[in-house]
């Protein structure tokens, strides 16, 4: 009985426990993170109608594309060209498929006459054209613009490249001004002398951490409508950069106090400015704390929805999640198209988290423990 008590009790027994535990709550971690993101990826190679019947199942519609049948259909003023019909007068056959959304002018190709052989190109509106009769080169077209079918339409659909290009403005300038009022503020609080000042500054700070975009999102639009800055790039801006300073402050200040003081001794003995001070020796000295808060603060912004959505009121303004977001609505959703967004907007975020990752866990430690 005494062996049996020891073995219960011994190191080993008490490791075993301790992996199981471990890989339990590693397993339940990817359950719950990675595997909606590999759903999303897959899913966005779905037709609206495969993702009605059966979300789960495997992409099959729009890759296994082959004998799918089109009808041939005449100019309408509702269709999306994929061309300049002003410009570009040459005949061509309009098709529309018959499986992926038909009667709604969505999945639509317009192949030039004159690469047809003539059964096809002249059979008249309402025929059946299946992909398998046209030319391998029209076939091998066909099947790309198919496959990558939801991604081509939210971009085009959506307006998502100029929306991309508006979140990387938000995104890049908010970043950079957050980082250096974040560590110009952190600088003087840990390295001037007016410590009873810097308590006060940094307690007003921390309260400012503590308040949301979202709750003050209406006080700030008629504050902003006031210096007319609505819908502009400059108040979305300055409403990030206003919000994303707190942390900023907090981690850079935070680090700066560890460095040593003989370093900034030195510069003020050699005649150097407290600017210069600043960025010729904290700055260089700060890379990783910065890094840590470029990063935090780009994801953050990068990922905002509700300010652009109620302060951008025009196109021109709109950033990526707003453009996801715009293929929902009362009447019908895009599910195809929208996942296709997220998947074009996420991707980015997940390159530089997992780039910088490194140096993400180096700068929040960094300063906590000094030497």
């Amino acid at each position: 009985m005494a062996s049996f008590e020891d073995g219960a009790k011994s190191p080993m027994n008490k490791f075993t426990l301790g992996t199981v535990l471990a890989y339990t709550v590693l397993i339940s971690w990817l359950l719950i993170t990675v595997v909606p993101l590999l759903w999303m990826f897959y899913s966005s190679f779905k037709s609206n109608e495969e993702l009605t019947r059966n979300i789960y199942a495997a992409p099959l519609d729009l890759f296994m594309n082959g004998d799918d049948e089109y009808i041939v259909r005449g100019p309408a003023l509702n269709i999306p060209y994929d061309y300049d019909a002003r410009i570009d007068k040459r005949p061509r056959l309009i098709l529309e498929s018959t499986t992926i959304s038909p009667g709604r002018r969505i999945m639509m190709y317009f192949l030039l006459k004159e690469k047809l052989p003539p059964e096809i190109a002249n059979r008249p509106v309402d025929a059946i054209v299946k992909v398998s009769e046209l030319p391998a080169s029209m076939r091998l077209d066909i099947h790309l613009k198919t496959v990558f079918f939801n991604y081509r339409s939210a971009i085009r659909a959506g307006g998502l490249v100029f929306k991309f290009f508006n979140s990387v403005i938000y995104a890049g300038i908010s970043t950079f001004l957050i980082v250096l009022f974040g560590l110009m503020i952190g600088y003087a609080l840990a390295k001037m002398r007016f410590k009873k000042i810097s308590k006060v500054v940094m307690g007003l700070i921390g309260a400012g951490y503590l308040i949301s975009i979202n709750s003050v999102i209406i006080p700030l639009f008629l504050m902003l409508s006031k210096f007319h800055l609505t819908d502009t790039h400059i108040g979305i801006i300055l409403v990030y950069t206003a919000f994303g300073i707190p942390l900023s402050v907090m981690l850079a200040s935070q680090y700066i106090s560890g460095l040593p003081d003989s370093l900034i001794e030195s510069a003020y003995i050699d005649g150097a400015s407290p600017f210069q001070t600043f960025f010729k020796i904290i700055v260089p000295m700060c890379a990783p704390v910065s890094i840590t808060i470029s990063i935090i603060s780009a994801l953050g912004i990068w990922n905002e929805f509700l300010l652009v959505l109620v302060i951008g009121s025009s196109e021109a303004t709109k950033s990526l999640p707003v453009g996801i977001f715009s293929f929902s609505s009362l009447t019908s959703t895009q599910l195809g198209w929208q996942l296709a967004a997220l998947v074009v907007g996420t991707l980015p975020a997940m390159i530089i988290y997992f780039t910088f990752n490194k140096y993400l866990t180096q700068g929040v430690v960094a300063g906590s423990v000094k030497e």
